[in-house]
């Protein structure tokens, strides 16, 4: 598959590597969770440029046995011939006097392995990249890459760390949005606005799962997802659980029940503390950690609400880890007997729920992103945030932007196939009265349409009732933005 967008990165990167090619030294750290381009995005930007560069993976073994590979690896990636060395050290020294006749990029992938050959290897490097920095013409370029993102700010973001404030840029690579993963799949040839946004739903942002399924061979279609994850012969069933294991470590138990009863829809702590059988006063801590430390979960609580609101929800961030705990995760037993079938038929009847909520956070960053911007001839308050409101008896209210403590847009999402009716717009105004919301700018997505008699309502607020076929044109500026 093709290098898709990431433009403001290659431009950051272009620009640091225009100060090295001055002589000025430069340490670099990449992170982002693994599957969403790191390493991929090095090999464009020293295509793009015709950089020199000497990849290096960092894997679990011994210093001698990594050294003897990186020695390989500068000689192929050079064709020159150097020295061997016995220590971290002595090669750290080899690249600087190698980047004083020739600019070169070096780059560590899954640094955070470093780890396993002793802590002390990140003072090594510490000394060495303070001497570099004081370099004159030292035209090198070290980039860290990493997945681990709570190992990593450890290693980086740790006051007690020697790497600590060493790092001259930092890029956190983001998963892709909505609309730039429609792009994709449209450039693929997914060309219905609902299969587009159920493949998104299953495999959010990451463009590792895009590609490996397109590598396959497979057409990227719904189904196909499905089979990838269900069917015991591809990787996916087991590979995410894998790489979970070792970032989780010890407590990736306790971890994977956690995000299970999130995925499954049990979102309050004490929801969350009922379905793992964690005590409630104990699971504020792993919420704690997988919220702040390993950023796979979010808090959310009411709009408008304090912080410390009680009520507050738990997400998972990314579609793709939602559907693998929803789904795969508690039928790998039954994908380990080979019952494809079974699995299959539960995801394709319950995909529509699922969907629905992923459909809401789409349009709420949608909505987030065009705002100071016109739809369909109405101007869109310029807001600072978009989320939903909640209380505790049961009322919900899916869209609501606000800009400080003023709520500037209020709405409602409906993913099913039948119309938005009068019926439907009484409660969303009962919501709207239970909010005080008077002035607010009124928008409601409906996948089904409108009765006439609602959408002429809207209309006359000077609100937005819009379709999917609506949004198309909003997420086709959105592409170009």
């Amino acid at each position: 598959m093709k290098f898709f967008n990431r433009e403001l990165e290659l431009r950051s990167l272009r620009n640091i590597w225009h100060a090295v090619k001055s002589g000025k030294f430069n340490f670099v750290v990449i992170t982002g969770r693994r599957g969403v381009g790191k390493t991929r995005l090095l090999f464009e930007f020293a295509n793009r440029e015709n950089v020199p560069m000497i990849y290096l993976f960092v894997e679990k073994k011994g210093m001698e046995s990594l050294l003897s590979k990186f020695i390989q690896r500068v000689e192929y990636s050079l064709n020159i011939r150097v020295p061997k060395v016995k220590s971290l050290e002595d090669f750290l020294f080899l690249l600087k006097n190698i980047a004083k006749t020739r600019e070169v990029l070096v780059v560590f992938d899954e640094f955070q392995n470093f780890k396993y050959c002793g802590i002390e290897i990140f003072s090594v490097f510490q000394e060495a990249i303070d001497e570099m920095k004081f370099e004159k013409d030292l035209r090198l370029m070290i980039v860290a890459i990493g997945s681990m993102i709570g190992m990593l700010r450890e290693i980086f973001e740790s006051e007690a760390s020697p790497l600590y404030g060493r790092r001259t840029s930092e890029i956190f690579l983001k998963p892709f949005e909505f609309w730039e993963i429609r792009s994709l799949l449209k450039d693929l040839g997914v060309i219905s606005e609902e299969e587009i946004i159920e493949i998104y739903s299953m495999l959010g942002g990451m463009p590792r799962y895009y590609d490996t399924i397109d590598r396959l061979g497979l057409r990227i279609t719904k189904e196909n997802v499905i089979k990838y994850f269900t069917v015991k012969t591809y990787p996916g069933w087991r590979e995410v659980r894998n790489e979970l294991i070792e970032e989780f470590r010890e407590a990736h138990a306790t971890y994977f029940s956690i995000l299970e009863a999130i995925a499954t829809g049990n979102v309050t702590s004490n929801e969350i503390a009922n379905y793992t059988g964690i005590r409630e006063k104990s699971i504020h801590k792993y919420l704690n950690e997988l919220a702040n430390y390993f950023e796979i979960i979010e808090k959310r609580v009411p709009v408008l609400a304090s912080k410390r609101a009680r009520g507050a929800r738990y997400f998972i961030r990314d579609p793709f880890y939602s559907f693998w705990f929803r789904y795969i995760f508690p039928n790998s037993d039954l994908i380990e007997l080979e019952q494809y079938k079974i699995v299959q038929d539960e995801i394709i009847r319950d995909l529509p729920n699922y969907v629905s909520f992923i459909f809401e956070e789409i349009i709420r960053r949608t909505i987030l992103k065009i705002a100071g911007k016109d739809i369909q001839g109405v101007k869109i308050p310029i807001v600072n945030y978009v989320g939903s409101w909640w209380d505790r008896k049961g009322n919900e209210v899916n869209i609501v932007g606000t800009r400080g403590r003023e709520i500037r847009i209020i709405g409602e999402v409906k993913w099913r196939k039948t119309a938005f009716t009068h019926k439907d717009l009484e409660k969303f105004i009962g919501k709207m009265h239970l909010l005080n919301v008077k002035d607010a700018l009124i928008i409601i997505v409906s996948r089904g349409g409108f009765t006439e008699s609602v959408k002429k309502y809207i209309e006359e607020k000077n609100g937005l009732a819009l379709t999917l076929k609506d949004l198309e044109e909003v997420w086709e500026r959105l592409r170009g933005s």
